[in-house]
């Protein structure tokens, strides 16, 4: 089941559009964030997830590779820098516990999509339920939700996959010219619920 469950985590996000220009000079690691004894600390989002024993993280690699980074392309910290300025979609942390629910949480470069600048948050929200459901999710009306002191625009959606009852919370908030995102998933009856993992956020 964890094979599903690792599919599933990687829908689109919204704004599938065409590069632009390049975005502002930032510290990418402070970007990135990191993960230390179990608990992944992200100073550039204001935002912490602190989860229980039971979940694992994915490793740099891992997440480079959802990326599409080679490990050898950032083998020196000015390469790192420069390649991940450059990434559209970075995925910053990832996570599962044992039975399958899991987190993404990461950054959408607005600069690199057309007119993505110029997107709220809750008009990034507005166009993900809207392509989401157009792939077969039913949502219930956006709502806000705080984290960390810091205000999300929150879309819960619910969809049947491979006869599983699968919910996904996205969560987004605009950070500079970064939407930055959470995407929870779960599956009715076997996982635990998105709230729960929202209160793991802080």
């Amino acid at each position: 089941m964890k094979r599903f469950f690792a599919v599933v985590i990687c829908l689109a996000m919204a704004l599938n559009l065409l590069t632009g220009c390049g975005s502002k000079e930032l510290d990418m690691n402070t970007v990135m964030g990191s993960v230390t004894d179990g608990v992944y600390v992200n100073e550039y989002a204001d935002l912490t997830f602190s989860p229980g024993s039971d979940w694992t993280f994915y490793g740099d690699s891992e997440l480079l590779e959802m990326m599409d980074v080679s490990e050898d392309s950032v083998d020196t910290e000015s390469k790192r820098q420069n390649i991940l300025s450059r990434v559209q979609t970075l995925y910053t942390t990832m996570a599962m516990d044992e039975v399958g629910a899991n987190i993404i949480i990461g950054f959408e470069n607005l600069t690199l999509s057309t007119d993505g600048t110029s997107y709220s948050a809750e008009d990034y929200a507005e166009a993900l339920v809207e392509q989401c459901t157009a792939s077969g999710y039913t949502f219930g009306d956006i709502t806000t939700v705080e984290i960390g002191g810091n205000t999300y625009y929150k879309a819960v959606g619910s969809i049947e996959e491979s006869g599983y009852d699968m919910t996904q919370a996205f969560l987004v908030r605009r950070i500079d010219d970064y939407m930055c995102f959470i995407i929870i998933t779960t599956i009715d009856g076997y996982t635990v619920t998105p709230d729960e993992i929202i209160a793991m956020l802080g």
